[in-house]
C-alpha cells in the first residue's frame, strides 16, 4: 500500500517525526511518499532514512519541488 504524507511548508524535524510516526504504523512492504518545497527538507529525510535503513527514492518533478519515497523494510 502507497500512503502520502503531506509536508509542505514544514521544516526539519517536523517532517521526520511525521515521518516516523507513520512508518510506526505501516506494514512492511509499504511505501510512504512525501513531497516538499523545501530542499534541505529534502536532504535531512534522505540522511535520516539512509541512517534508519529505509531505501529511499528522492527526484525533482518540478521546479523546486521533491518527492521522496520510503520504502518500510522493516519495523
Amino acid at each position: 500500500m502507497e500512503y502520502y504524507l503531506d509536508i509542505w511548508g514544514e521544516m526539519c524535524p517536523i517532517p521526520i517525526i511525521k515521518s516516523q510516526r507513520k512508518l510506526k504504523v505501516m506494514a512492511i512492504g509499504d511505501s510512504l511518499v512525501l513531497e516538499t518545497e523545501h530542499s534541505c527538507t529534502a536532504r535531512g529525510l534522505v540522511v535520516w532514512a539512509q541512517k534508519e535503513g529505509y531505501p529511499i527514492s528522492e527526484s525533482e518533478v518540478a521546479a523546486g519541488i521533491w518527492r521522496l519515497t520510503i520504502a518500510k523494510t522493516h519495523d
